[in-house]
């Protein structure tokens, strides 16, 4: 399957991760950090990959600068993830959808990511996850969808959007929807 060119990933990396106490975008798995591991997967699907930053923007920034992505900072992170998401929708204006996924979930796959597209292919809805019982990103967002967006405030991600407007999903399995926000989830990296 090819690249989708109307296409746009917005990879949110930008929090300060508190509950963790050290710079998720940093951890490695697999020799990589969860930030590269995250761009490379964006780029196996799209050529246009965006990838927000906030905290610990320069040790994150040199971690990425060899990959080709685009890199957008966000000076108002600590004001939480809709400040991320804002930051990211003001650079997609160009892009049909927009796939919004997070730099945290290193064990969602390129292929779920393709599936995500092709159904979005078919559809004019949102296109999210459908894991732990609930929607969740990574999501497809049509643009009609992205003044929505634009409209989060506060600690509030995408989730928002999708259960107001409704979704198309695609299952993923619990066991690879695991994000990395306490030390304790760090025993699934080894």
């Amino acid at each position: 399957m090819g690249k989708s060119k109307n296409l746009a990933v917005l990879i949110l990396a930008a929090g300060i991760s508190s509950r963790l106490g050290e710079p998720k975008q940093l951890v490695k798995y697999k020799d990589k950090t969860l930030l590269e591991n995250a761009c490379i997967k964006a780029l196996k699907v799209s050529e246009n990959v965006f990838v927000v930053l906030g905290a610990n923007y320069d040790e994150c920034k040199k971690e990425i600068e060899n990959l080709d992505v685009n890199i957008i900072e966000n000076k108002n992170y600590k004001d939480g993830l809709s400040t991320s998401i804002k930051e990211g929708i003001l650079n997609l204006n160009n892009y049909d959808k927009t796939l919004i996924m997070l730099c945290d979930q290193p064990f969602i796959s390129t292929s779920h990511l393709q599936k995500l597209i092709e159904k979005s292919k078919k559809s004019e809805k949102i296109v999210c996850s459908f894991y732990k019982n609930d929607v969740a990103v990574p999501a497809i967002f049509p643009k009609k969808y992205y003044f929505d967006l634009f409209e989060l405030s506060g600690d509030k991600g995408a989730k928002l959007t999708i259960k107001k407007f409704g979704s198309d999903s695609i299952v993923l399995e619990d066991s690879f929807a695991v994000d990395i926000d306490k030390q304790e989830d760090k025993r699934h990296l080894i």
